[in-house]
C-alpha cells in the first residue's frame, strides 16, 4: 500500500520532523540570544508606550505596545519582558509559513520555505527584537493559512477567523491591510472564484477584519487623524512628487542587505517564472503571487519618490520565500540549482550569523556607524546618569529626542525623562505629561546632537542654562556615542518682577 503512494508523500513526515525541528531549534536559540543585549531605542520607545495603555498611538498601531505588556507581565520590565513575545510570534510565523507552504505546495517546498526563512538576516533578528515587524509577520501568514481554508473547507469560521486575524495584523503594522487587496485579487484572478467576492462569506470576512481594526480608527478620531498625516511624511508624500532613481536603487540595496542577495533575486527569479512560463502558473503559484504583489509593488513605486526601509516588505519577501521555495522544487533535479542553492544558503547564513555578533568592526565600520553596537554600551551610560544624579539631584532629566528619552527611561525606571517642548509634536510625548517648570526646579538636558544644539524652548522656559560637560558610551573599549549635558535651573522670573 505505501509503494502506491507518491515518493514526497511517502516522505513528508520526514519532512514535517526536519521542518518542525530546525523551527524549535532556531526558537530555543532566540529564546537565548534575546536577553544577551539592551534594547534597541524603538524597542525602549515601544516599551513606554506599554506604561500608557491606549486603543493606538501617534505613529503605530496598538499590538506592539499589547505585546510588550503581556511579556513585561510575565516576566518584569526586563530586556526579555520585553522581547519574549517577538520570540514567541517568530515561533509562530515558522510554524505557519511551513502550514502555508505545505497547505499550497506539499511537504518538501515547504520544508524549503523553512530553511530559506532560517538563513534570512532579517526574519533572524526581526524574531528577536520587538518591532512592529515580528507580529505583523506572524498575522500575515496566520491570515493567508486561515483565507486559504476558508476556500478549500467553505466554512464560515474561517471566513471569520482569517478576518480577525487580518485585523490584529492591520492592528501591528498598517500594511497589513494590504493583504485584504491581495485576496480580493486572488478572488478576482480566478473565474470560478470570482463570485466570492459579492458573497456573504466575504463580507462576513470584510466585517471582521473592519471590527478588530475599531482602536485605530477610534484613536484618530479622537485625535485629529494624526498618523495619517505621520504616515504621509514618513513615505515622503508631503512634498512634491518626482522620479529619484538614486532613491529606487537605494531601495534595491535595502532589500539586498536585509533579505541576503540570494533570497531577494532568488525571490524575483521566482515571480518571473511564474508571470511567463504557463505550466508553473498554477493555482496555488497565483495565490502566493498576489500575497506578494501589492506590498512589494506599492513599496517599489514610494521608493520613486523616497526609498522604503529594508523591513517594510517583510509580508510581502515571506511570500516569495515560498514563491522561491516552490520554483525550485521543480528544478530540484538540475545539479546547477542544488549548488546555486546551496551557496546562496551559506551567503545568507553568514550575513545572519554576522548580525548576531558584537561588531562589525573587522569590516572597518567605526563604532559611531556600527549597526550592532547600536542596543550596546547602555549599562555604561546608566552609570554615568546615576553619579550625575547624585552629583546634581536633578528633579527630572530631559533628552534630545524620543528614542534616546525612551531607551534612558528603561534604563533608569526610576528617573522621569522628557522631550523639549517644541520636540514633542509628531510623537508618542505629546500626549502624555510633559515636565513641570518651577522657580527651583533643577533639570538635565542631555543631547547626542552632534551640532551641540540646544532647543530655544529650553532657553525660553529655564533661568539658567549651565554646560556640565559630557559623556562617551562605551562597550569594550569602543567609543560609540556622544552625550552632552547641560544643567537647567528654575525658570525666568516674570516680566512683572523684574
Amino acid at each position: 500500500m505505501l509503494k502506491s503512494l507518491p515518493l514526497c508523500v511517502q516522505r513528508r513526515p520526514f519532512y514535517r520532523a526536519i521542518a518542525l525541528g530546525l523551527i524549535l531549534a532556531v526558537f530555543f536559540f532566540h529564546l537565548g540570544f534575546a536577553p544577551s543585549f539592551d534594547l534597541v531605542p524603538d524597542e525602549a520607545y515601544y516599551w513606554l508606550w506599554s506604561k500608557h495603555p491606549a486603543f493606538s498611538y501617534a505613529t503605530k498601531g496598538p499590538l506592539v505596545a499589547w505585546a510588550i505588556a503581556i511579556g513585561s507581565f510575565f516576566f518584569g520590565d526586563s530586556v526579555l519582558g520585553v522581547r519574549i513575545m517577538s520570540v514567541v510570534f517568530g515561533l509562530g510565523s515558522g510554524l505557519f509559513l511551513y502550514l502555508l507552504a505545505e497547505e499550497l505546495f506539499g511537504a518538501f517546498p515547504a520544508l524549503l520555505a523553512v530553511i530559506f526563512a532560517a538563513g534570512c538576516p532579517l526574519f533572524s533578528i526581526g524574531s528577536v527584537l520587538m518591532t512592529i515587524d515580528s507580529p505583523s509577520l506572524f498575522f500575515w501568514l496566520l491570515s493567508a493559512f486561515l483565507f486559504l481554508k476558508a476556500l478549500s473547507e467553505d466554512k464560515l469560521r474561517y471566513w471569520i477567523w482569517a478576518g480577525i486575524s487580518v485585523g490584529l495584523g492591520f492592528l501591528a503594522k498598517y500594511v497589513n491591510g494590504l493583504e485584504i487587496l491581495s485576496f480580493s485579487l486572488y478572488l478576482a484572478l480566478q473565474p470560478q472564484r470570482r463570485s466570492l467576492l459579492c458573497s456573504n462569506r466575504f463580507f462576513s470576512f470584510l466585517s471582521s477584519a473592519l471590527l478588530v481594526s475599531l482602536p485605530v480608527w477610534i484613536w484618530n478620531l479622537n485625535h485629529g487623524w494624526v498618523t495619517v498625516f505621520h504616515l504621509l511624511h514618513r513615505g515622503g508624500l508631503t512634498s512634491s512628487l518626482g522620479f529619484h532613481p538614486s532613491e529606487l536603487l537605494k531601495f534595491f540595496q535595502e532589500q539586498l542587505l536585509s533579505y541576503s542577495p540570494f533570497l531577494f533575486v532568488g525571490i524575483l527569479w521566482a515571480v518571473l517564472l511564474v508571470l511567463f512560463i504557463p505550466s508553473l502558473r498554477s493555482p496555488q503559484a497565483l495565490y502566493c503571487l498576489t500575497l506578494f504583489s501589492p506590498v512589494f509593488l506599492f513599496y517599489f513605486f514610494l521608493s520613486f519618490q523616497q526609498a522604503a526601509k529594508g523591513n517594510w516588505t517583510v509580508t510581502a519577501i515571506s511570500s516569495g520565500i515560498i514563491l522561491l521555495a516552490y520554483a525550485c522544487s521543480k528544478f530540484w533535479a538540475l545539479p546547477s540549482l542544488k549548488v546555486f542553492v546551496l551557496g546562496g544558503l551559506l551567503l545568507s547564513l553568514l550575513q545572519t550569523a554576522l548580525l548576531h555578533g558584537e561588531s562589525l568592526s573587522f569590516l572597518g565600520i567605526k563604532p559611531g556607524k556600527d549597526p550592532l553596537l547600536r542596543p550596546r554600551g547602555w549599562q555604561s551610560v546608566a552609570i554615568q546618569l546615576k553619579e550625575i544624579q547624585d552629583h546634581f539631584h536633578p528633579d527630572f532629566f530631559i533628552a534630545s529626542d524620543y528614542g534616546l528619552a525612551a531607551a534612558l527611561n528603561f534604563l533608569l525606571q526610576n528617573c522621569r525623562f522628557y522631550l523639549p517642548t517644541d520636540l514633542r509634536s509628531q510623537t508618542q510625548f505629546a500626549y502624555w505629561e510633559s515636565y513641570p517648570v518651577q522657580p527651583r526646579c533643577r533639570a538635565i538636558y542631555i543631547s547626542n546632537d552632534e551640532n551641540a544644539f540646544l532647543p530655544q524652548c529650553l532657553k525660553k522656559e529655564f533661568g539658567q542654562i549651565e554646560p556640565i560637560g559630557g559623556f562617551w558610551r562605551e562597550y569594550k573599549g569602543k567609543k560609540v556615542e556622544y552625550y552632552r549635558l547641560w544643567l537647567l535651573l528654575g525658570s525666568p522670573a516674570p516680566a512683572s518682577e523684574k
